[in-house]
């Protein structure tokens, strides 16, 4: 159990307590709690069930915690532990068990619980805290999550995010018996130098994304998929010719000058076009498709699009 975590950027607004229990002592523990921790309001909501706890803490948004009684003996703590990944998906789970020793506490943080709770120490300065930590912790993670799935400086998704997308919009297409595209954007003579508001490069590519994402439909993906590349998946494309009118538009939209002024007005760009399933049927096999005919196009010229 951490100290004194104050340092947390966690707002003390109010906080929703789900309480997976069905000990009545301990949920009218918890209500005194509850009105006695200053500051931070809780609401307490008590369940029996772990559906009706993820429900609860998913109606609670960011500013929900579950604190999850795991004490007892027996063979059931191994059904107690499983469900707690479930739990944990909607938001935090705080264990209480009898020992932060025990086997069941060391479980319950294996499982994905972000901290537990010796019942005989529960009081309202530690849940408090226990409270602010779950959420610093569980925001931590978010903020982590979104650099890893989303491109810093464009917010477009990131070639780990294209990737899963891509794989799921296989297995629709293969479902479906549907046709989709894969356009590689490839963009060369992107300014160099340094700027105030940060690398040339990066406020070429944020303003060439802002150009391009209108172009698209909505269901339409781009992402961030190398330093000078973007990726865009365009599903359910009835036609070839239309799929030929969006590399066009993104290529007159790539070579008009910068509205910055940072660089040079000669930016060029070369697209390589894969299709499922006439190119590939697999993610892989589409990406890779889609990368040779970029390099075809751009062995061509400049502001060229081939298909695979």
């Amino acid at each position: 159990m951490p100290g004194d975590v104050d340092f947390f950027s966690v707002p003390d607004s109010a906080v929703t307590l789900v309480a997976l229990t069905g000990d009545a002592g301990l949920t009218a523990e918890l209500e005194r709690h509850a009105s006695a921790v200053g500051q931070a309001a809780i609401s307490l909501v008590v369940v029996t069930d772990p559906e009706k706890a993820s429900k609860a803490l998913a109606q609670a948004g960011i500013q929900g915690v579950a604190l999850y009684d795991l004490r007892g003996g027996g063979t059931s703590h191994h059904n107690l532990l499983a469900a707690i990944p479930t739990i944990s998906r909607s938001g935090p789970v705080i264990g209480l068990v009898d020992s932060e020793a025990s086997q069941i506490a060391q479980g319950a943080q294996a499982a994905g619980a972000t901290d537990v709770i010796a019942r005989a120490d529960l009081s309202p300065p530690l849940l408090r805290r226990a409270l602010r930590y779950a959420l610093a912790r569980k925001e931590s993670e978010r903020k982590l999550a979104r650099l890893r799935l989303f491109d810093p400086v464009t917010s477009l998704p990131s070639q780990i995010l294209f990737w899963e997308i891509l794989s799921l919009a296989v297995r629709r297409a293969k479902r479906n018996k549907d046709f989709f595209a894969i356009l590689l954007v490839d963009i060369e003579n992107l300014p160099d130098g340094q700027g105030e508001d940060g690398p040339y490069r990066d406020l070429a590519m944020r303003e060439l994304a802002d150009r391009i994402t209108p172009t698209l439909r909505g269901s339409d993906t781009i992402a961030r998929f190398e330093q000078q590349q973007l990726a865009i998946l365009a599903e359910s494309m009835p036609r070839v010719e239309d799929i030929q009118i969006v590399a066009e538009k993104i290529i007159e939209e790539v070579t008009k000058p910068l509205s910055s002024g940072i660089g040079p007005e000669a930016i060029n760009v070369a697209i390589g076009i894969s299709l499922y399933p006439t190119s590939a049927t697999g993610a892989e096999g589409l990406l890779s498709r889609a990368t040779d005919a970029m390099l075809q196009a751009r062995g061509h010229g400049n502001n060229l699009f081939v298909f695979a």
